[in-house]
C-alpha cells in the first residue's frame, strides 16, 4: 500500500504549464522524415535530450541512421529487479495540404483548452508527458526500487527502424515492462492488432492510349486484386469475427498507383501499376496463412486477366505476343500483442489512472501496431499503451489534444512509474 503522502509527493512535482510548455516546444519542430525537404527527428530528438540532461538524467543519443536518432534516457532510481520503460517517438507524419488546416501544424496554437498541430496528439504530447512525469518522480526524491528508461525513438511512423536498433543495441535486455505513450484516449490498451504490409507489382505493357492494343493495360489487374482483397476481408470476417478489445481484421489497399513511378498521362496506358496493402490482424489469424493467401491471389490474377486477353484477341482476330505479369513482396510482419490484464504493470497502470481519474479505466486495444509490437515480439516484454488524445485524431488536418488530459496523463504515467517500482509492492 502506497501512502497518501508519498502518491501526493510525486504528484506535487507535475507542472502542467511545463507539460504544455514541452508540448509546443516538441510540435514546433518539423520531423516529418523528408529528406527533400530536409526535415527529420533530429531537432526534436535534440531538444528532447537536452531537456532530460538538464533535470540530471543519463542521456545517450545513438544514430539509428543518418539525421535520425534514438534519445535513450536512463535514471537508476534505487536497487531492485524491475526496469520500467516509457517509450514515445519523435517522428510525425506529413502535414499533407497545408491549405486545408485552420492553424500552422507547426505553431502548437492554443485554443479552447485544446492545443492543434501535427504530433500533439501522436504523440509528441504524450512523449513531454512522459519525460515530465518521469522528471516528476525523480524530483519527489521518493525512495524506489529499480530503474526508468526513456527512449525517445524515431521512424515509429515508418518501418520503426528506431526501437528495432533500441532493441538490437541491447538497451532492452534489463527492460521488464513497458509502457507505450500513444493516443489512447484514457484506455489502458492491453492488445494491439498485428500487421502484414505487401506490394503488389502488376507488369502490362505500355501504348498509346488511342491504340491500347499494341500494350497490356495492368488495370484489369489491380481491379481483380482489389476485388480479391474484398473476398479475403469477407472471409476473414466471416470466419474470425469481432475480438472484444481490437475490432474486426481488415485487408486495406492503401495505395493504387498507376504507373508505378513518374508522372500518368491520360493518353498513355501505362506500363506497370503497385498497389500497397495494409492488412491488420487478429490473434486468431495465421500470418503464413495470410503471406499464402495474398500469394494465391497473385497466381489467380495472372491466370484470369491473361485468359481474358486471350479471349479478347481471339475475338477480335489479333495475338498479342505478350503476357501480364503479377508479383508481391512482403515489407513488414508485425504480430498481435496481448498482455495479461494480471500482469504487475497493467496492475500499476489501472492503479494510477483510478488516483487520477476516480475510476477504473477501461480496457481496450489498439487498432494499429505501435513500437511495443517489437519490444513484446522479440523479448518479450510485457506492454501497456496509453495516453492522451482522442483515437481518431492521428494523421489528420488539424490535429489537437485535450490539455487537461494531457496534463492528468503525466500524472498517470509517474503513478504508474511508482506503483510498478515502489519497494516492497513486487519481490
Amino acid at each position: 500500500m502506497i501512502p497518501e503522502s508519498v502518491i501526493q509527493k510525486v504528484l506535487n512535482q507535475i507542472d502542467p504549464e511545463g507539460v504544455i510548455d514541452l508540448t509546443a516546444r516538441l510540435v514546433r519542430c518539423n520531423s516529418v522524415w523528408d529528406p527533400q525537404a530536409a526535415t527529420s527527428e533530429a531537432e526534436a530528438a535534440g531538444l528532447a535530450a537536452q531537456w532530460a540532461r538538464n533535470r540530471g538524467f543519463d542521456v545517450a543519443v545513438e544514430t539509428v541512421a543518418p539525421d535520425r536518432p534514438n534519445v535513450i534516457i536512463r535514471w537508476i532510481a534505487g536497487p531492485g529487479p524491475r526496469t520500467l520503460m516509457f517509450e514515445g517517438h519523435t517522428d510525425v507524419v506529413t502535414p499533407g495540404n497545408l491549405s486545408r488546416w485552420r492553424y500552422d501544424p507547426f505553431g502548437a496554437h492554443i485554443e479552447n483548452g485544446r492545443m492543434f498541430g501535427r504530433g500533439t496528439n501522436d504523440t509528441k504530447g504524450n512523449l513531454a508527458a512522459m519525460l515530465v512525469a518521469m522528471a516528476a518522480l525523480k524530483a519527489s526524491g521518493v525512495p524506489l526500487a529499480g530503474s526508468i528508461v526513456g527512449g525517445v525513438l524515431c521512424d515509429e511512423e515508418g518501418m520503426m527502424a528506431g526501437v528495432q536498433d533500441f532493441i538490437a543495441r541491447g538497451h532492452a535486455d534489463s527492460v521488464t515492462a513497458a509502457v507505450v505513450c500513444e493516443p489512447q484516449d484514457g484506455l489502458v490498451c492491453i492488445a494491439q492488432k498485428g500487421a502484414v504490409r505487401a506490394r503488389f507489382a502488376v507488369h502490362g505493357r505500355m501504348s498509346h492510349g488511342a491504340m491500347p492494343l499494341s500494350g497490356l493495360n495492368p488495370a484489369p489487374a489491380v481491379a481483380r486484386i482489389i476485388d480479391g482483397l474484398a473476398s479475403l476481408e469477407a472471409e476473414a470476417i466471416e470466419t474470425i469475427g469481432k475480438n472484444p478489445l481490437l475490432g474486426w481484421p481488415s485487408f486495406t489497399p492503401t495505395v493504387v498507383q498507376a504507373p508505378s513511378q513518374g508522372p500518368p498521362q491520360l493518353n498513355v496506358v501505362p506500363g506497370e501499376a503497385e498497389i500497397l496493402v495494409d492488412v491488420r490482424t487478429l490473434p486468431d489469424q495465421n500470418h503464413d496463412a495470410i503471406r499464402k493467401a495474398l500469394s494465391a491471389l497473385v497466381r489467380q490474377t495472372v491466370r484470369d486477366i491473361n485468359q481474358r486477353y486471350q479471349e479478347t484477341d481471339r475475338q477480335m482476330g489479333i495475338q498479342r505476343p505478350w503476357e501480364l505479369d503479377v508479383t508481391v513482396q512482403f515489407l513488414s510482419d508485425r504480430p498481435c500483442t496481448h498482455t495479461d490484464r494480471g500482469d504487475p504493470v497493467v496492475s500499476s497502470a489501472v492503479w494510477a489512472s483510478r488516483q487520477v481519474n476516480g475510476r477504473d479505466p477501461e480496457f481496450a486495444g489498439v487498432p494499429g501496431a505501435t513500437d511495443g509490437t517489437f519490444l513484446w515480439a522479440l523479448k518479450d516484454i510485457p506492454i501497456v499503451t496509453m495516453g492522451a488524445g482522442d483515437r481518431q485524431v492521428p494523421h489528420q488536418v488539424d490535429e489537437w489534444v485535450d490539455l487537461d488530459q494531457l496534463v492528468d496523463t503525466a500524472r498517470i504515467y509517474a503513478l504508474t512509474a511508482l506503483h510498478y517500482l515502489y519497494p516492497g509492492d513486487h519481490p
